[in-house]
């Protein structure tokens, strides 16, 4: 009989033991895994373009800046994404009406680059067009080379310090310094739907509010003097402002803006014309007490060149949000990982023994170890493509069932072939070599056709489709390996070496 697929079994080792090596040592030398944020720490930006956009923009923007590390990732547009572009749409739309009514009544004319002018601009020609050299775009500005996938929104994963560790306690610390009877109800991230709904000025996007019930008269300039003194010690503060409020008051109007979406439109103007004098004739009344701090951190210096830069080729794009991930978590996720991947392990070593044998649970768990490694060999190598993030756990312990499916199909068949008559004289890597033959069809078509599904994937997916995609790939074909050429060569070396022991102890 052709020894097919036991005949080199010590070859197809050296194989996968060569990848698995020449990765560790590429680890050990510094250029291993690329780690992603959920497992490092960093901060996730999302944004909303509003328009089809290309991703080496935003990849020139950061190059620029020195964030070469980054990853950039188009997604579809979310609900809050969808509704802020209605809002800017609906802005546009009474902005070029009042336009229209200003040059009609004479307030305003119409420039010959085709923008309304309001009032006498004959004198500032020059001055302009010297603005206008200094301000001169990064990007160019065709968007003929865009493509339309209609993934209109961005999230860009970045390794920067969360900045903002101990505000949350520093402000609370010296509002109640100040007002002893303060109490702490809140502390929000000021996104965009927290902006329109409160009514804030648009340029605190990307800050934090701290909100406390007072229940007295109190003076909001002591509070800004106490708070200040707090935060100058440990935080780059860019702009920090208090605000006098009525909670179950605002609670109320919120309500009714959600059902009637009125003071959606009129926050969102704001941002959209920049006045910030028209979110100040906020009314201040009430006991409570609203505190706004926002950060000059690096995440901040990174929006802001983002946002100057974008907006000059893609007038809709804004900031939705900002997701910070501290290394702690990400040590959690990375022990929960191995923690899930070790009780899989104990729990199919178990089974298998108890329906084939203790070796053949062991060779099983040789296999899937075999392929953990190759998929992290795999992304060592292709580091500066793929970062190691949550989707590849999920990557790994998808391969990690779906491998030892087919395990478990030539192990069935070898224990059927053993029963049969005349073949349990017949050596281990025989019975090996026609339960591997038997099955090989099998195998090959469960195999390819899951990998003709993974493939188109990641031809067609968006990068983060991809950096889950690109893993399965590997593991597939690793899995596919390991099942066919190692799992059950290595089952019938570890049997016959125990056979031949015993034979030797007796003889």
């Amino acid at each position: 009989m052709k020894n097919r697929f036991t005949g080199k079994t010590r070859l197809f080792l050296c194989i996968s033991g060569a990848i698995i090596v020449v990765a560790l040592i590429l680890q050990i030398a510094g250029v291993g895994l690329n780690l992603g944020i959920d497992f490092t720490g960093g901060s996730l930006l999302n944004y909303s373009v509003g328009e089809d956009y290309d991703v080496a923009d935003v990849e020139t923007i950061l190059a620029s800046a020195g964030y070469e590390g980054g990853q950039v990732t188009k997604a579809a547009p979310s609900d809050a994404s969808i509704a802020l572009q209605a809002e800017l749409a609906k802005a546009r739309e009474e902005a070029a009406q009042a336009d229209e009514e200003a040059v009609e009544s004479g307030e305003a004319h119409v420039h010959e680059d085709g923008t309304v002018h309001y009032g006498d601009h004959e004198d500032e020609t020059g001055e302009t067009e010297v603005e206008a050299e200094a301000a001169e775009p990064m990007l160019n500005l065709d968007k003929s080379g865009v493509k339309a996938d209609g993934l209109t929104d961005l999230q860009i994963r970045l390794n920067l310090v969360d900045e903002t560790a101990g505000l949350e306690d520093a402000v609370v610390a010296a509002v109640k310094g100040a007002l002893p009877a303060a109490e702490q109800t809140g502390y929000v991230e000021l996104t965009n739907s927290v902006i329109v709904n409160k009514g804030l000025d648009a340029t605190l996007a990307g800050g934090y509010a701290v909100e406390f019930k007072v229940g007295a008269e109190f003076d909001k300039e002591e509070v800004l003097t106490a708070v200040a003194a707090a935060l100058g010690e440990n935080f780059s503060v860019a702009e920090l402002s208090a605000q006098r409020y009525d909670a179950a008051a605002e609670a109320e109007a919120e309500a009714e803006a959600a059902a009637e979406t009125e003071a959606a439109e009129e926050a969102e103007a704001v941002e959209e014309t920049g006045e910030a004098e028209e979110a100040e004739e906020v009314e201040e009344t009430g006991t409570d007490l609203r505190v706004l701090v926002k950060l000059d951190d690096e995440a901040t210096q990174v929006r802001a060149l983002l946002e100057k830069e974008m907006v000059a080729k893609y007038p809709n794009f804004r900031f939705v949000s900002v997701d910070h991930v501290s290394a702690i978590a990400g040590r959690d996720l990375l022990s929960n990982a191995v923690k899930a991947l070790l009780i899989a392990f104990a729990c199919m070593l178990v089974y298998i023994a108890i329906r084939f044998d203790v070796y053949s649970g062991l060779a099983a768990l040789f296999g899937l170890l075999h392929d953990v490694l190759i998929m992290c060999s795999f992304m060592v190598f292709f580091r500066s493509f793929f970062q190691v993030n949550s989707s590849f756990i999920a990557a790994v312990l998808t391969i990690v069932g779906y491998s030892i499916n087919n395990t478990i199909i030539i192990f069935d068949r070898i224990r059927e072939t053993a029963k049969k008559p005349g073949w349990s004289q017949k050596s281990r890597r025989e019975v090996v070599e026609v339960s591997v033959s038997n099955t090989l069809s099998r195998t090959i078509n469960t195999s390819l056709t899951t990998l003709i599904t993974l493939v188109t994937l990641y031809i067609f997916g968006v990068e983060s489709i991809r950096e889950f995609a690109f893993p399965l790939i590997v593991g597939m074909l690793a899995g596919t390996y390991s099942s066919v050429l190692l799992s059950g060569q290595v089952w019938a070396m570890w049997v016959e070496r125990r056979e031949a022991r015993k034979a030797a102890k007796n003889a």
